[in-house]
């Protein structure tokens, strides 16, 4: 389990995430949504030990995450954020490979096992087709699905997700986010997802975190964020409430 305690982070004077309390489990799939600059992208950083918080303490596993060697905190946790690192002259089951670094470091052989790994993941995530192909000549869905295969391969308790979906079309955004919670549910995995579509949030994840001016302001299951109250308080407009064929709600605008 990750747990934030207190979490608070400041630069420059000015708070970014204020005394942010919650547990996140496994198995399951987090929404952190938001206006821009509500924290959301700080609060992941901050849980994946990519900045350090100016007061209270993150912890993984009952263990503070100042406890954890970062290789071994990366044996736990994978991270990806929202501007992905340059790919050049990478094909994909190099990139892929990136994923058994914290197994093994950077400059380690891989081993039978590891090679097992990367080869799994590339199946999870029907990738195998992109082995020998340049990262950089794939399309915006299918480097999603091979970094989504990198983070696979550090065999990880957790999956943090900052904005994966923002430089996607409407049919990739589906076809991914179908597939984070096809591996969340078969693996077990808990999934923390930076998301600014709310219906994408209702449809895909099971439990809702709204941020604003760096403060939790809601909390809950897709049910109960669903109302015209909650909403209005997360987003500052009148959203009328319906429900989708597919039994999940929707949020439109009046």
């Amino acid at each position: 389990m990750i747990e934030a305690k207190e979490l608070t982070f400041s630069a420059s004077q000015t708070e970014l995430l204020s005394s942010f309390n919650m547990s996140f489990e496994t198995g399951k799939i987090y929404a952190l949504i938001g206006h821009n600059g509500s924290g959301k992208s700080t609060l992941l950083k901050l849980l994946a030990q990519q900045q350090q918080p100016s007061s209270g303490n993150v912890y993984l596993n009952q263990k503070p995450l100042t406890s954890w060697p970062l290789k071994q905190f990366a044996q736990q946790v994978a991270y990806l954020p929202q501007h992905t690192p340059d790919t050049s002259s990478l094909s994909g089951r190099d990139l892929v490979s990136f994923g058994r670094y914290p197994w093994h470091g950077l400059l380690g052989r891989l081993t039978t096992k590891d090679k097992q790994y990367i080869e799994d993941a590339m199946k999870l995530t029907n990738t195998l087709k992109y082995s020998d192909r340049l990262v950089d000549t794939l399309s915006g869905g299918e480097r999603q699905r091979i970094w989504l295969a990198m983070l696979l391969a550090q065999k990880t308790q957790y999956l943090l997700l900052d904005e994966p979906l923002s430089a996607l079309d409407i049919a990739h955004q589906i076809d991914i986010l179908n597939l984070i919670k096809k591996l969340s549910r078969e693996l077990n995995l808990g999934v923390i997802i930076v998301i600014h579509d709310i219906n994408m949030a209702a449809r895909f994840c099971d439990h809702i975190v709204a941020l604003r001016n760096g403060t939790m302001i809601a909390s809950d299951s897709v049910e109960n964020i669903f109302s015209s109250e909650q909403l209005q308080k997360i987003y500052g407009i009148e959203m009328h409430i319906s429900q989708h064929p597919t039994g999940h709600p929707i949020a439109i605008p009046y």
